[in-house]
């Protein structure tokens, strides 16, 4: 396979829950605490976050390039709130851990470049939503955190740094 060769991420085809608790042990062994710093997170990974206008009509639709290991770049819409933009991070790096490190380190399998489109609905774009849940809003910690702050979604959504929506997903996939 070329090193130019431009791939699109293949499903890992893992159980919603087998992606949770992958994220969550990623989280673990980056040592990311809910509600911490995502941007430390891709760094310490040598990876980097950029800002772009994606109505900027020469703009492409990619949201990650992965070039290799240790070596990628997040793209971020500079029109989102801080929540969103947080969970596109971790939706991202859920991309790169589930579609390009994972291959990688178990089959042996390199992608060349991996690039994942902004926009989609496939089954990678789910297995990088349950990642992203996962890592920002852990099981344990949430159902905690749900139960002291008795449902309050508003609270959960600060506790956790996510969009109220996201954290109100987390509660449905979690009961």
């Amino acid at each position: 396979m070329l090193k130019d060769q431009i791939n699109s991420p293949e499903p890992s085809n893992l159980r919603k829950e087998s992606v949770y608790h992958i994220a969550e042990s990623v989280a673990a062994q980056l040592d990311f605490k809910p509600g911490s710093d995502i941007h430390a997170v891709i760094e310490r990974l040598s990876g980097k976050i950029y800002y772009k206008d994606f109505w900027d009509a020469s703009s492409d639709s990619g949201s990650l390039i992965v070039r290799g290991e240790n070596d990628f770049d997040i793209f971020v819409a500079k029109d989102t709130s801080v929540a969103r933009d947080r969970f596109t991070i971790a939706h991202e790096l859920g991309h790169y851990v589930l579609h390009y490190l994972l291959p990688l380190k178990k089959e042996g399998i390199d992608r060349a470049v991996l690039k994942a489109e902004r926009y989609g609905s496939d089954r990678t774009e789910w297995e990088a939503n349950w990642f992203a849940a996962a890592f920002l809003m852990p099981e344990r910690e949430f159902k905690k955190q749900a139960t002291k702050l008795k449902k309050n979604y508003s609270a959960l959504a600060r506790q956790f740094g996510v969009s109220v929506s996201a954290a109100e997903t987390r509660a449905k996939a979690l009961s």
